[in-house]
C-alpha cells in the first residue's frame, strides 16, 4: 500500500510539472506573450537550465520587441546547450535586425555547421553576406535554403533580387512569382515594378 502511494505521488509532482511547463508554450501558441514569459519565470523558479523554456520565454520577448531580454535568453540557451540550432538562428535573426551582418552571418554559420540539412540556418547566411555584398555567396546560400524547403517564400524573393542585380531578368522575375504565390507580400511590389 505504502508503496502505490508513493508512486501515486510521484505521478501527481510529475502531471503539476508538466502542467506548469505547458502553461507557458500554450499561453505562448495563444499570442498571450506576456503571460507566457510570468507562466516561464515561474518554471524557471524551480528549473533554472530548461533550455526549451528559457529559448520560449526569449521568444515572447521577441513577440513582444523587448530583444535585448530575448537576446539574453538565446544567448543563456547557449551557454547551457552549445548545438542548439533554434538559439544560433534567433541570434542571427537578432544581429540582423541590428545591422551587425558580420555577428548575423556567424550565427547562422553556426547553425549551418551544426545541420546542414537546416533551411532557417541558410536563408540567414544568405541574408548576412547578402547585406555585406557577398552576392555570389548570398546566392548560393539562397540555393541551399530552396532546395531544403520549396515553400520558403522569402528565398526566392531575395534570390530573385540577386539575379535582378546580376541581369538575370527570367529567373528574377521567375523567384518573385513563386515568392508571391507562396504568400510574400513584397514579391507582388517587385513583380509589378521590374516584370512588365
Amino acid at each position: 500500500m505504502r508503496h502505490l502511494m508513493i508512486w501515486v505521488l510521484v505521478i501527481a509532482l510529475f502531471a503539476c510539472e508538466n502542467d506548469e511547463r505547458t502553461k507557458g508554450d500554450t499561453l505562448y501558441s495563444d499570442g498571450k506573450y506576456a503571460e507566457a514569459i510570468k507562466a516561464y519565470d515561474e518554471y524557471l523558479k524551480l528549473h533554472p537550465s530548461h533550455v526549451k523554456s528559457i529559448y520560449n520565454r526569449g521568444r515572447s520577448f521577441e513577440e513582444l520587441g523587448k530583444f535585448q531580454k530575448a537576446y539574453g535568453d538565446f544567448e543563456k540557451v547557449l551557454d547551457i546547450d552549445k548545438k542548439n540550432t533554434s538559439a544560433m538562428l534567433s541570434l542571427s535573426k537578432f544581429y540582423y535586425r541590428d545591422h551587425n551582418f558580420e555577428k548575423a552571418k556567424y550565427y547562422a554559420e553556426m547553425g549551418v555547421k551544426e545541420n546542414v540539412n537546416l533551411p532557417q540556418a541558410h536563408f540567414w547566411l544568405g541574408r548576412a553576406q547578402h547585406q555585406l555584398g557577398s552576392f555570389s555567396e548570398a546566392l548560393t546560400a539562397y540555393n541551399n535554403a530552396i532546395n531544403l524547403d520549396r515553400e520558403l517564400g522569402e528565398a526566392y524573393l531575395y534570390r530573385g533580387a540577386i539575379k535582378m542585380q546580376g541581369n538575370r531578368k527570367k529567373g528574377a522575375c521567375s523567384d518573385f512569382k513563386s515568392a508571391k504565390d507562396l504568400g510574400v507580400k513584397e514579391a507582388d511590389a517587385a513583380q509589378k515594378k521590374y516584370c512588365k
